[in-house]
């Protein structure tokens, strides 16, 4: 019973710790907002729309409120003061960045947040320090710790980096954000307020925070603003606007939480076979005992109900045990993140939420696993009670092996319709029957366990002579125990196994992707958009034959946002081989190559197509088609883009070398220029005025995606490990039941000459071949539904699988380990039992 509530505690634990968790970023992040919002009573600012997708609350906003507006919000009755709020999209840089490096000094660093400066404490949210206040422009006041973690004193010159170049400024000051300058690890700066629209373009103020005048009523002095403020815009309070920012960061992180509880249902979901093994064995044991209590009346019901009130008593100690664990886990994480990401988190804090999920989840699977045993039970008749032994006939496996065969053929045959029907999204398809088919091999692995076991018994007695032999006999003889106890196993197995699959196939798809191009460098900016600015720079370094930008943005089509990317027809083959039906060479100002999603939609080569972005349309002819899924729905020239989208955000830009430049294992390396020194001659280049902008060889974004995708796979591995810890914790607790239940066959084995270390080996080899028969059986569908997924994605550019063999190897061994280690205490168990009291058990 321990056992089996600690493998429910467990699952219960992952969803625990992940509420816990975010309720704690959710609390951090609440609370900076109400910081930045507690100061102004109203906020005027735009008006989202109905469309608007949630974004980053902190990246800067367009400015559309003048000066003058401004004043006339001022001038509103109840107003004490305005102040026009305006972001610069830049980045304060660590002293000594010249030096540094792009990738060395920013890659990782905090993000910038860059305001004007108001004056007044309230608006500003900001309280000096040490030092003084903005008094002319050139100047600039950090916050308390992003001055001496970025290496600046009072009078040293700090550098900005925007989109135009870099920008320096005397620093005149250090504030505190708030109580406590938490600002969840950025760096906080303000700037004179002629600079802030000089550094960012923009003779407008992107928001005004308003301060009432003592008394006012909020509400109505936000209704009095709204009416003098361009169409488009609103007045919100200051404390609706921080639940707002709290609640869209809410709906991100309920995505969290959902991830999280699907891995804890997995979890639990292996934990029901435990359930059931343990209540059914339970129930075989107390035959006699059941019996007695029909015979004297006792009914059916009573008897069910006993059992089931068993099951919630267990569910309640594993959920409230899982809780108390995950809690500690996320105190656990939590502070390993704060390591990496500073102090980002309110209070841990147990929420309601967490509580009600846990008692709620660890409560209903325990009861829907233990109803079959309680049923069962409730159906004993009084004529059991006359038994010598406490043993009941067991059920045929005819009705589970025709359900278990129905469901695996029926999702065979989902799957093979998804990958070879021409239906839309076929990995929905394979998905479900994927589903199908899991459970339908479930339900038939006690049918293969069986007459497997029976098929060793001959190679068993040739290794471990007599043991093996028992050891497979004891399989035979509870195939529905002891497949159920391996189907726990070879679920967690075969989603291990389904996961690296696919993500070996990732990997082989992202080194086929950084083969295929032409390009030598890949150029991007570490915060915001590549400054056009820096092109220039890259092109007039010697050495660089050509470059190639690619824009992406999001326009409208019939009603619906779908993205659309920006490229240059004219060397955009010259640097990546696109699969394009004619060649994007081809591309021409007001045409558009499409991709299958917007085929699928029926628009074919030759049609016209109206795509809207903002307050600009444009028809466009349909010239081309792209072969896969995942680049761009739309593509378009810039020439197009700037009709449509005004200036092109350029994403990346590809740089190809000219014939000087060798590649570093050439023969003639030692003489020429070499790409890895090209590109370092290009970085210089940029240091100076574009240092956020930095360049990276084909081969280390690869090996950056590479290993971005074995961190994926390790933190999924690590979710599942959940569920592989219970397997295991099921094979132990089979085995302990299963010596409990053949205490007086083990006692009489031992009398008749069975040694200690007999009886040791025999349990060890059942536990083998039940860990070693799930994991091989999980492999199997794991890679063989791993393989249905890969292909069903062929769209998305997934154009073969790639099978991890080495990883199989490591699961096979560890599970002849884990098969091992799991027999230990039942082992123990057996061989200690005192033959004389085990031949006088009654079972």
């Amino acid at each position: 019973m321990i056992l089996t509530a600690f493998a429910v505690a467990l699952g219960v634990s992952l969803v625990a710790a992940t509420q816990v968790f975010t309720n704690a970023l959710s609390s951090g992040f609440s609370d900076l907002f109400e910081d930045i919002y507690s100061g102004s009573d109203v906020i005027v600012e735009a008006a989202p729309t109905t469309d608007d997708e949630a974004g980053d609350p902190f990246a800067a906003a367009e400015g559309i409120f003048t000066p003058e507006e401004v004043e006339e919000i001022a001038a509103v009755d109840g107003v004490e003061i305005a102040g026009g709020g305006l972001q610069v999209d830049g980045s304060v840089l660590a002293s000594g960045y010249a030096d540094a490096g792009a990738t060395d000094s920013l890659s990782g660093g905090p993000p910038s947040q860059i305001f004007n400066w108001v004056g007044d404490p309230r608006i500003d949210q900001a309280t000096l320090i040490d030092g003084r206040g903005i008094e002319s422009q050139g100047e600039i006041v950090l916050d308390l710790d992003a001055a001496p973690a970025l290496g600046y004193e009072l009078g040293d010159e700090v550098a900005i980096a925007t989109l135009d170049g870099v920008s320096t400024f005397e620093l005149v000051g250090t504030i505190r954000f708030g109580d406590s300058n938490n600002l969840q690890g950025a760096t906080l700066a303000f700037i004179e307020d002629a600079d802030a629209h000089d550094l960012a373009g923009d003779p407008n103020y992107s928001s005004v925070s308003v301060v009432a005048e003592e008394g006012q009523d909020l509400d109505r002095l936000a209704s009095d603003i709204s009416g003098v403020i361009p169409e488009g815009t609103r007045a919100i309070t200051g404390e609706d606007k921080a639940a707002e920012q709290t609640e869209e960061l809410n709906d991100v992180l309920q995505y969290v939480d959902i991830f999280a509880i699907a891995f804890g249902l997995i979890a639990l979901f292996v934990g029901a076979y435990i359930i059931v093994n343990t209540f059914r064995i339970i129930v075989t044991q107390r035959t006699r005992e059941f019996g007695l209590m029909r015979a004297i009346g006792v009914t059916g019901k009573q008897i069910r109900r006993m059992i089931l009130l068993e099951a919630v008593v267990i569910a309640f100690i594993a959920s409230t045990l899982g809780i108390i664990m995950g809690y500690l886990l996320a105190l656990a994480f939590s502070w390993l993140v704060s390591l990496f990401a500073g102090d980002i988190f309110g209070t841990l804090t147990l929420p309601l939420d967490a509580v009600l999920w846990s008692y709620g989840l660890g409560t209903a699977v325990t009861l829907i696993a233990a109803i079959m045993p309680a049923i069962h039970a409730s159906r004993i008749a009084p004529m059991e009670a006359l038994r010598e032994s406490a043993t009941s006939g067991k059920k045929p496996l005819k009705v589970r092996n025709i359900v278990g065969a129905a469901m695996f053929l029926v999702g065979a045959g989902v799957v093979t319709l998804g990958l070879y029907a021409d239906f839309e999204r076929p990995y929905i398809y394979v998905g479900v029957g994927a589903v199908t088919l899991v459970i339908g091999a479930t339900l038939l692995s006690a049918q293969i366990l069986s007459p497997l076991a029976g098929a060793m018994r001959p190679a068993l007695w040739k290794w471990f002579r007599v043991d093996g032999k028992l050891a497979a006999n004891n399989i035979q003889r509870e195939p529905r125990r002891s497949s159920n106890t391996a189907a726990a196993l070879m679920i967690g197995v075969m989603l291990l196994a389904l996961v690296a699959t696919f993500t070996e196939s990732l990997k082989t798809v992202v080194t086929e992707e950084f083969s295929s191009t032409r390009a030598d460098a890949f150029a991007t900016s570490t915060q915001g958009a590549m400054p056009y600015g820096a092109i220039d720079v890259i092109e007039s370094v010697d050495g660089v034959a050509l470059t190639s930008s690619i824009g992406f943005s999001q326009a409208e089509y019939d009603g619906v946002a779908y993205s659309v990317a920006v490229l240059e027809p004219e060397t955009a083959s010259e640097v990546v081989e696109y699969q394009s039906d004619p060649s994007v060479d081809d591309l021409g100002s007001g045409e558009a190559y499409i991709d299958p999603t917007i085929v699928d939609l029926g628009v074919e080569v030759g049609d016209e197509i109206t795509l809207t972005a903002g307050e600009n349309d444009i028809t466009l002819e349909v010239a081309g088609t792209l072969a896969r899924e995942g680049e761009g729905n739309f593509w378009i020239d810039f020439a197009t883009g700037e009709d449509l989208l005004g200036e092109v955000s350029i994403v990346q830009t590809l740089v190809v070398y000219d014939d000087s430049v060798v590649a570093d294992d050439a023969d003639n390396a030692d003489s020429a220029t070499t790409v890895t020194e090209q590109t370092e001659l290009v970085q210089e280049a940029l240091a100076e005025d574009y240092p956020l902008v930095f360049l990276a060889q084909p081969g280390q974004l690869e090996q950056l995606a590479n290993t971005f995708i074995d961190l994926l796979l390790g933190v999924i591995s690590a979710l599942l490990g959940s569920a592989l810890v219970i397997a295991l914790l099921g094979v132990a607790n089979t085995l302990l039941l299963s010596v409990t239940e053949r205490t007086r066959e083990i006692g009489l084995l031992r009398a008749v000459g069975l040694k200690k270390s007999s009886v040791w080996r025999m349990i060890t080899v059942e536990s083998m071949v039940m860990a070693v028969f799930g994991t091989v059986m999980g492999m199997v569908l794991g890679v063989a539904l791993g393989s249905a997924l890969v292909l069903s994605l062929a769209d998305f550019g997934f154009d073969g699988v790639t099978i991890p063999w080495v990883w199989l190897i490591v699961y096979t061994v560890a599970a002849a380990i884990a098969g091992v280690l799991a027999a230990v205490w039942p082992a123990w168990r057996a061989s200690r039992l005192n033959i004389l009291a085990a031949i006088a058990a009654d079972g």
